[in-house]
């Protein structure tokens, strides 16, 4: 391993990897298909070299070669890998305006978060014309199962998935509200699931009440989920509860409509 290092950081570079990495940067639109010999003669690898990380990079989907011509292209996993950052730019998008006009309604802290590498990822956030301010920044990790956005992530995935995501990244108290037993965190996401939105009280932050539904995709793919927090002395009237949750619900609708999902 070779380690480069300027004035203000320190970069490791993997050979192995590098080199890999520039075979993948020799297709482009104009240069769509490629052959061993034309990986050595733009790379100056030897053969043996090039010929081991082009195996690699098929056996993983990066790349896929016709048997018959023996020709390289780029392979399905880059193209699922380029959607992934594609959706989370487009649902950023789509979602903009109403994310503000869902403020502006409410007057609340409303926050838009995606699964992104097994984690909570805050996507987009506007801040409330009240006193009461979220920490919480756009670009955040948290553990999946914190707080609104998160649990309404998790109701649409496999229970297999749930299991593993509590098995690597257990439940915890980040306040004395939040659900740590297994069971009730499981109730709760089937709760999600029929009513198709959350309601929690505290759990992820004392004296704040979260409001979160769904955004799907054309598929119908939970994709992300947008939220509303609510001041408890401000919202302790069932009707306004029920009126935010009404606006958050028609915003996370309309996001879903511009995303191509048709309500059955």
């Amino acid at each position: 391993m070779e380690q480069n290092t300027n004035k203000k950081k320190s970069i490791y570079h993997v050979q192995a990897l590098d080199r890999a990495l520039d075979i993948v940067d020799l297709f482009t639109f104009q240069q769509r298909k490629l052959n061993l010999s034309d990986v050595v003669t733009h790379t100056g690898l030897k053969k043996t070299t090039a010929k081991r990380l082009l195996s690699n990079l098929t056996d993983r989907g990066y790349l896929k070669q016709d048997p018959q011509t023996k020709i390289y292209e780029l392979g399905l996993r880059l193209f699922e890998l380029g959607s992934v950052v594609h959706a989370g730019f487009s649902v950023r998008k789509a979602a903009e305006n109403h994310i503000e006009r869902l403020r502006d309604q409410t007057g609340l802290n409303v926050l838009l978060g995606q699964c992104l590498e097994d984690h909570l990822v805050y996507v987009d956030k506007r801040e409330g014309t009240g006193w009461i301010k979220i920490s919480s920044s756009v670009g955040e990790q948290r553990p999946l199962h914190f707080g609104m956005l998160g649990q309404v992530l998790m109701a649409d995935m496999p229970m297999e998935k749930v299991q593993e995501l509590l098995t690597v990244y257990p439940l915890e108290a980040h306040t004395p509200e939040s659900i740590t037993d297994p069971e009730r965190f499981y109730q709760r996401l089937a709760d999600i699931r029929r009513q198709d939105y959350v309601i929690e009280t505290g759990e992820a932050h004392p004296g704040i009440l979260g409001i979160a539904a769904p955004v799907r995709d054309v598929s119908g793919k939970v994709v992300a989920a947008l939220g509303a927090a609510i001041p408890f002395p401000d919202y302790t009237d069932a009707k306004q509860v029920s009126h935010a949750l009404e606006l958050v619900r028609q915003a996370a609708a309309d996001i879903s409509t511009e995303l191509g999902h048709q309500k059955n």
